[in-house]
């Protein structure tokens, strides 16, 4: 049984400075270990009980035929309103504990630095430079500000490049007491890309990217190269006034025979939003929702300049051979939010984007295995992808 609250982190070896550093929150470790000891949180409770249907409303993009969304998403990159975030967070496990972002893809150009390069091309095209701002974590910052470092900034002008970091929490056993070594260490874990949207306010950096005349802010993991600057969708985006657009691509079966897993687009209980994978019910038919998200999405700025708090859903992870629990927030749960009428709080538009090719949108590279099997399919997505977006460009358009 859980001991009472105030003893929770007593004995605790913490590391004082690096949790205030990361902005550590007490309170919701204490209200998380709490109900985890009660039994009202744990790894079943995320699962969807309402009714749950595929959602119709989705705009498949085709830049040879969306002259009107091109146009629209040109005059914004020309006015310099759009920034690019790029979620440099997490634990650096999957690398053999070294930092994605800062991976060599091909010769030694980083998946950072290949990012960079396209908010570079993509400012150089439309005459307007685009922030490049990296979500980091206390296992990923101090190593990726190295890394720009030691890269000349990846050529990006000082007032281009910006970044904030996530914030820090502790692993849990499932009694709900702190997990910690024989040392009595606890186990610190980056808990989850929600921590986006508090952390992007906190930071003053919404305020400046606001003053800058920033309006969308256009948001994928480090590791998906295809999600570069589009014209075509981010003027969809923006015609058709969402607060959030999804990128979605046609779910399939990998090579193994397995569906795709993570989040998709889903109606629940009527009301459409985006489902992440494990949230889904177990005897749901994997193609039952033929949509996959690429979590690449578009943000209103505007939109996000108030506070959007997210639930935190338990996840099993292994630490010494011990099974422990962190708490994570999921950034495509912000569509679920519900306003004081029980309305969407946010809008949300669904944009379905190829997948392969010269402008296919999804390339996730998770392990050092996936980057050997597509090394030379992301050498030729990108080069094709900057020839074909300078190509079909439509012109000077007057701001």
């Amino acid at each position: 049984m859980l001991p009472p609250m105030a003893d929770l982190l007593a004995g605790v070896k913490l590391d004082a400075a690096l949790m205030a550093r990361f902005s550590f929150d007490e309170a919701a470790l204490r209200r998380d270990a709490a109900a985890i000891a009660a039994g009202t949180l744990g790894p079943k409770s995320a699962v969807i009980e309402d009714e749950i249907t595929p959602v119709e409303d989705v705009v498949t993009i085709d830049p040879e035929t969306m002259r009107m969304e091109r146009e629209v998403g040109e005059t914004a990159l020309q006015c310099g309103r759009v920034a690019v975030v790029v979620l440099n967070g997490g634990m650096a496990t999957r690398f053999g504990g070294v930092v994605k972002g800062a991976v060599p893809v091909f010769e030694d150009r980083s998946f950072l630095a290949l990012k960079a390069e396209d908010s570079i091309r993509a400012g150089a095209a439309f005459g307007r430079g685009v922030p490049f701002i990296l979500m980091n974590s206390f296992a990923t910052e101090a190593a990726t500000m190295q890394h720009l470092a030691e890269r000349d900034f990846l050529g990006l002008a000082a007032e281009d490049l910006l970044s904030f970091s996530q914030t820090i929490s502790l692993r849990l056993r499932p009694d709900g007491t702190v997990f910690v070594d024989d040392r009595g260490a606890p186990s610190y874990y980056a808990p989850g890309h929600g921590d986006f949207f508090p952390c992007l306010r906190k930071s003053g950096l919404l305020a400046h990217l606001r003053a800058r005349g920033v309006q969308t802010i256009w948001f994928s993991n480090v590791d998906n190269l295809g999600a570069t600057i589009d014209p075509t969708i981010l003027g969809a985006h923006l015609a058709h006034g969402a607060d959030i657009s999804v990128e979605v691509t046609a779910k399939r079966r990998g090579p193994n025979g397995a569906w795709d897993k993570g989040g998709a687009p889903a109606r629940v209980g009527g009301v459409p939003q985006i489902v992440e994978g494990f949230r889904l019910p177990p005897d749901l038919p994997p193609d039952y929702l033929p949509d996959f998200s690429t979590n690449t999405f578009l943000f209103s700025l505007e939109a996000l300049d108030q506070e959007l708090a997210l639930p935190r859903h338990v996840v099993e992870k292994e630490v010494n051979g011990q099974t422990v629990l962190q708490l994570e927030s999921i950034a495509c749960e912000v569509s679920a939010i519900r306003g004081p009428t029980g309305a969407p709080l946010l809008s949300l538009g669904v944009l379905r984007v190829p997948r392969d090719g010269p402008r296919g949108r999804f390339f996730p590279v998770k392990e050092k295995a996936d980057l050997e099997a597509m090394r030379e399919v992301l050498r030729e997505r990108l080069e094709q992808g900057w020839k074909a977006r300078d190509a079909l460009r439509i012109g000077s358009i007057p701001n």
